[in-house]
This record gives structure tokens, C-alpha cells and sequence, in this order.
């Protein structure tokens, strides 16, 4: 007589890259994006900030340089009112959205009049939507909602004009590059290393998983006393379960009562060889792509540390990589947010005004510079903000603006409202 056997096989999901899509044929009268039919962009985006720790220090890091020590002027008599227009932790915020989101949000508020912008806060860019185009070639309105994906917040939603397109007291003025196949939003410059940043936090939980579990390795437990009832089944791998999983069960033995030794219980150890160095493998080069994707050049300076570079010292790759990172990489972005500001302060009715950011310099650059110059660590600063200043204000009078006017539409605290 055949004895009967259960075997079970698992089917694993297979991941695929993913495509992030503006979906434009939706029945709503705004534009969701994110991943196929899915309105899971922004919080894709954000979950792989939480999750992978070199993605995060990343972003945490460029968005720290993009904002400096804050937004200046060489107008000393205009210093104190840029601070009010603009408070500076909402710049802040608006610098960390641009990073993380690839889009970033000021809301504008104008006098009574509509002559003259009052203030610019900072709008959480998740919580905004564009309304689809119908005739008119720009986007004219944004829609604001708390959480888009709950369908009952839709009926609260709260229109508001593009900065430029009204003569109403409240504007959205949205930032974002320039996107091949995308008209509405646009994506971090991250976003190649999604899967990388994805892969970083599965391995993290899967040394959680290895610890909760005691360091067991993968077996098979075969019950060579017949095929029990679906129910009993269930039982007895409840109760392996919670035998020998956990933490706490780490190190314990397993007792077995058997008839004979024909029916007793056989544990099959699955083999995993040289298992921690493909997982270390997988670490390393996790790491490696997303620092290019965020086109770090030495990750030194945001307190990761890897492999030797090739620099005789730390403060020759610090120098170099510092440069390197302002030139290719803090500047752009730096400069999308003053096109963004230049073109409220001058349609808004307060002009022009010579703005810059302060930047940021590593501590080991500053006092390797102060001891070769013979200088202190304060006035090397002061020379880096003044040669700065001077950088910024030709490359605003001489060259042009690379950000267009009609890709201005709508960004770490997600708790900001739209100002009522």
C-alpha cells in the first residue's frame, strides 16, 4: 500500500523595477503618481527614507548642505525682512523635500490687494495633487488633501491656484526639475537606487529575523508516523513555533518520544555556506550604488565610512570630495530653489534682491586651511561665505536661469497645514 506523502512548495514574489508613472486617465480630476495605477509615490519615497540607513544619511546629509546656515542677501538692509518673508525653518523644510521627493512646495500669501507677497511657508509636497490640464498648457490649480490615500479625506480637499494664475490671497508655488515623459511631477535624483535603498532594509530585517529566531539554521522536520489532519498539523507547527523561536529560545534542545526508532523524527539541515559573506557582498554593494545615485563622492562627509579611496589622508578626500559635492551636486539644487524665490520676490512686488545660500564647511577642512594660511577657523569661514557671496551674485546677473517659469507650480515635518 503507497504511503502518503505532503509536501509543500513555496512560490517566492518576484521583484521588478519599479516604474513610477504619472496616471492621467484616472477618473479623479487630479493626477495620482506613483507605481502603475497605485497613488504610492510619496510614500514609496518615504519608506525607503525610513528604512535604509545609508539612504537616509544621504538625503539627510545633501539637504543639510542644499539649506547651509540659511538663505542671505548682500542687501544688509533687506536681511531682516528675507527672514520674515521666508521663515527659515520652512526653507529648511522646502530644502529637505527637494531632496527626499524631487518636488517641493512654498505656499504664497498676498495682501488683500494681490500686489505685494506677504510671507512664503512651506507645503508638505505629499499631501499636494495637480489638477489634470484640459485646455490651458500649465498647470493653474493644486489640490490639498491630509492623506490621499484615504478616499473619505478626498470629499475635504482644498483647491488652490498655482502661484501666477489668480488674484487670490493664497498660492501654491510648486518646484520641480525637469523630467523626460513627465509633465505634472518629477523624481528625486535617488531614484535609481529605490531598489538598492529597499534591498538595505530587507537585509536588516533579516538579521532581525536571524537574531529573534536564535541563529537556527534552516531545517526540515520530517514526522515519519504517518500524515496527520490539517488541524493537528497546524498544532504541531504552532507548538515548533514557539519552542524554538525568539531570542529567549536560543540554545534550546529538542526531546523527541518515539514508538521505535523507525518512526522517529528526522531533522534535515538545509545547507547555507559561506552565507554571512553573500549577505556582506550584498550590504557593501547595496551601499556602494546608492551613494552614486546620490552622487556622493566621499561619504566621509556625511560620517560613512568605507573603503580607502586612494587619498594619502582623510582631509585631501574631505577637500576634494567637498568640492566636487558643491560644484556637481548642491549647487543645482541650489539654484532651483533661488530661481523658485527670484520669481515670487519680482512678480510679487518686492523686486530683485542678490540672494544666496550660506554654506556649509566641514570642520577638517576649515582648521587643515586655517593652519596652512595662518589664519583662524572663523576667518577662513569668512572667506568661504565671501567668495560664496560673490560666486552666487555673477552667477545670477551673468548667466541664465536653467529652471523654466512653467515648471513652477507645488515638502521633514509632515504636520505643516495650509495656512487658512
Amino acid at each position: 500500500m503507497k504511503k502518503e506523502q505532503n509536501f509543500s512548495v513555496l512560490n517566492f514574489s518576484r521583484q521588478t523595477v519599479p516604474i513610477v508613472m504619472e496616471d492621467t486617465k484616472t477618473r479623479y480630476n487630479w493626477v495620482p503618481v506613483g507605481i502603475y495605477d497605485q497613488d504610492d509615490f510619496f510614500e514609496m519615497l518615504t519608506d525607503a527614507y525610513n528604512t535604509s540607513t545609508t539612504n537616509a544619511a544621504c538625503i539627510e546629509g545633501v539637504s543639510d548642505l542644499i539649506y547651509g546656515k540659511g538663505l542671505t542677501t548682500t542687501d544688509n538692509l533687506f536681511k531682516e525682512e528675507l527672514s520674515r518673508l521666508i521663515p527659515p525653518e520652512d526653507l529648511r523644510r522646502v530644502s529637505f523635500d527637494v531632496k527626499l521627493y524631487g518636488n517641493a512646495a512654498f505656499q504664497v500669501v498676498w495682501n488683500k490687494e494681490h500686489t505685494k507677497v506677504k510671507k512664503l511657508y512651506h507645503v508638505p509636497v505629499q499631501t499636494l495633487r495637480a489638477k489634470k490640464l484640459e485646455i490651458s498648457s500649465k498647470i493653474e490649480t493644486y489640490f490639498y488633501c491630509t492623506d490621499w490615500s484615504d478616499t473619505r479625506k478626498h470629499k475635504t480637499k482644498i483647491e488652490i491656484p498655482t502661484f501666477g494664475t489668480s488674484k487670490e490671497e493664497r498660492e501654491i508655488l510648486y518646484i520641480k526639475e525637469y523630467e523626460p515623459n513627465r509633465y505634472y511631477y518629477s523624481l528625486p535624483d535617488w531614484i535609481s537606487a529605490l531598489q538598492y535603498s529597499i534591498s538595505e532594509a530587507e537585509l536588516s530585517n533579516l538579521h532581525v529575523n536571524n537574531i529573534e529566531n536564535g541563529f537556527l539554521p534552516t531545517a526540515m522536520v520530517n514526522f515519519n508516523n504517518g500524515v496527520p489532519a490539517p488541524e493537528e498539523r497546524q498544532t504541531i507547527e504552532s507548538l515548533l513555533e514557539a519552542k524554538f523561536t525568539g531570542t529567549s529560545n536560543a540554545g534550546r534542545f529538542m526531546v523527541s518520544f518515539n514508538d521505535d526508532a523507525i518512526n522517529k523524527p528526522t531533522i534535515d539541515v538545509i545547507p547555507t555556506e559561506n552565507l554571512h559573506e553573500k549577505y556582506q557582498y550584498v550590504a557593501e554593494y547595496a551601499q556602494d550604488r546608492i551613494l552614486v545615485a546620490h552622487r556622493i563622492v566621499s561619504p566621509l562627509l556625511f560620517g560613512i565610512r568605507t573603503a580607502n579611496n586612494g587619498f594619502s589622508s582623510q582631509s585631501d578626500e574631505m577637500k576634494t570630495a567637498f568640492s566636487i559635492m558643491q560644484t556637481m551636486t548642491i549647487f543645482p539644487f541650489q539654484n532651483l530653489l533661488l530661481n523658485a524665490i527670484d520669481k515670487v520676490f519680482i512678480e510679487g512686488g518686492i523686486g530683485k534682491k542678490d540672494l544666496y545660500f550660506e554654506q556649509l564647511t566641514p570642520l577638517v577642512i576649515l582648521s587643515e586651511t586655517a593652519e596652512e594660511t595662518d589664519s583662524t577657523i572663523e576667518e577662513v569661514q569668512d572667506d568661504v561665505d565671501t567668495s560664496m557671496e560673490n560666486t552666487e551674485t555673477t552667477q545670477m546677473e551673468d548667466e541664465p536661469k536653467y529652471v523654466r517659469p512653467s515648471d513652477y507650480g507645488f515638502s521633514k515635518n509632515y504636520d505643516t497645514e495650509i495656512v487658512k
